[in-house]
């Protein structure tokens, strides 16, 4: 046996982390093709081919296929912090160097769910207001939240 065999790589600590930066949004298909599309769309718009729908439709597209993007990465991200949170919160729990109130912690996330739900809504509101185009907007978002 030679001492420079390759050895088998040992895994990596932040392999769940690198799982949320990878397959960014600009290489899907459909991504590229509203791109694309807002460009044709702007070209025609300013040679007075057309009018600026074209544009409209894919730079919304495009619009909601980041938001669906982000939205699912910030929820993978809220699921991997919750459960590091949870873990270390039962470490120290069975230690007993902490003894919690568990009455007052439902109730404060409660409050903390239904703050956040409205911040939510008043967003929808915000986005489809900005958006020109809600149905390309729409699917955008979905194709966006599904990309892996």
């Amino acid at each position: 046996m030679s001492e420079h065999e390759p050895t088998a790589a040992s895994p990596d600590a932040s392999g769940a982390l690198d799982s949320l930066f990878d397959n960014p949004p600009w290489g899907a298909k459909s991504f590229l093709g509203a791109g694309a599309t807002t460009v044709a769309g702007l070209g025609g718009w300013m040679n007075d081919m057309m009018s600026p729908a074209l544009a409209r439709g894919g730079a919304s597209f495009m619009g909601g296929f980041l938001i669906g993007w982000a939205v699912r990465r910030t929820i993978k991200l809220a699921v991997i912090v919750a459960g590091l949170l949870m873990a270390l919160l039962v470490a120290i729990k069975t230690t007993g160097a902490i003894d919690l109130d568990w009455t007052s912690i439902e109730a404060s996330i409660t409050h903390s769910l239904a703050w956040v739900q409205g911040k939510a809504e008043g967003f929808k509101e915000v986005l489809t207001g900005y958006l020109p185009s809600a149905g390309a907007g729409g699917a955008g978002t979905y194709f966006g939240f599904r990309k892996k």
